[in-house]
């Protein structure tokens, strides 16, 4: 291994293996098998509800990313259990409580601002289940019930992807992703043909100008996070090309992008990709310097003695899905370190140094 990665500054991420899971550990369920909570003491729901569909979601991918199914695979048959319970008849899965705490609070705004708010949480539920089935398939195993709720036809299809906000890429490529992830993972005959009519749909609103997928002026976070959300879609339906990355690697070695988990995830995503599609023979040299100066961010989220991430810096997460889920303390959550290991895994592929790491990268 080369010997810059072996200082004070990058060998902490050599004893992730061994130090997440003692963080899991400790936020394991005692009353419910398969449960997780959201932080580390700040939780306002109790373990006896039933909720913590997301939270057992990213202690699956965690496990994964940190390859290490085999030395806790009766943890891992627990979480898969237990998000089953969460699925629907109709193949969908979303969580009770975080539905509860979602409409109450989008209640309390409304009265707070005397506006009518949007209540339909058909958006979060297609969101839930995709982030569960890909935990689920990840692990090689199958759901009692498909998921069904998806357009099977192409004009379905065109309707779905307009009735999207592109002028909100991230938001929107979220649900582009979660279009192509249903019908990847779908039976029917002709999914091929409706995915690539998806893929030349979304194409068409790539801007030459800077490689972005949007309509209007969205901020570049907005733009960022939603090619995020596009490649993504690419990567899981196996079509993983698109133009323009270059112009894509000019705007995000140009930009931060680094307030929450997300950021920090999301702009390693792209340049990893845009670095693929180009050989490598684009500004290497300075993603290779960006990806090192990431770590260094990523290592501010980071509790050493605790062995979790932080969603934001210096403390927990309080919202998932539009619900209050904790109380936002200095300490790491379960998110934050689902979020921070994919984006190590992304960064030793880049720096080619994953043959010392052994971190695997998930299904998006």
């Amino acid at each position: 291994m080369n010997s810059q990665y072996k200082d004070n500054d990058f060998k902490w991420i050599f004893q992730l293996k061994h130090k997440v899971p003692l963080f899991l550990k400790k936020l394991e369920g005692k009353y419910r098998q398969g449960f997780y909570r959201y932080s580390l003491t700040g939780d306002f729901l109790w373990e006896k509800f039933k909720w913590g569909l997301g939270n057992s979601v990213f202690f699956l991918k965690s496990i994964y990313t940190l390859d290490l199914e085999n030395e806790y695979q009766t943890e891992v048959n627990k979480a898969i259990r237990f998000i089953l319970s969460f699925q629907r008849k109709d193949g969908s899965f979303y969580d009770p409580m975080v539905k509860i705490l979602y409409f109450l609070n989008l209640t309390l705004r409304s009265l707070m601002s005397l506006k009518k708010i949007n209540f339909n949480y058909e958006l979060n539920k297609r969101a839930e289940s995709r982030q569960a089935l890909s935990s689920i398939f990840s692990f090689n195993r199958k759901t009692q019930f498909e998921y069904n709720d998806i357009p099977k036809k192409k004009e379905d299809v065109k309707k779905y992807l307009k009735n999207l906000n592109w002028e909100y890429p991230w938001a929107a490529g979220s649900h582009f992703s979660h279009l192509l992830f249903f019908l990847t993972y779908s039976n029917l005959s002709h999914k091929d043909k409706l995915i690539n009519y998806a893929i030349d749909f979304v194409q068409n609103l790539q801007r030459k100008e800077d490689g972005f997928w949007y309509k209007g002026n969205p901020s570049i976070q907005q733009r960022i996070n939603g090619a995020m959300k596009i490649i993504t879609a690419l990567k899981v339906s196996n079509q993983m090309n698109f133009e323009f990355p270059k112009t894509i690697i000019d705007g995000a070695l140009a930009s931060k992008n680094n307030k929450q988990a997300c950021d920090n995830f999301n702009i390693v995503y792209i340049l990893k990709y845009c670095n693929e599609l180009t050989d490598a023979s684009y500004r290497y040299s300075e993603i290779r310097d960006f990806m090192l100066e990431r770590l260094r961010t990523y290592k501010e989220y980071y509790y050493p003695k605790i062995g979790g991430f932080s969603f934001y810096k210096n403390r927990a997460s309080s919202m998932y899905y539009g619900a209050y889920l904790s109380k936002g303390r200095h300490e790491p959550d379960i998110h934050g370190t689902h979020l921070f290991l994919w984006g190590i895994s992304i960064i030793a592929q880049v720096l080619n140094i994953n043959n010392d790491l052994m971190f695997k990268e998930i299904i998006p």
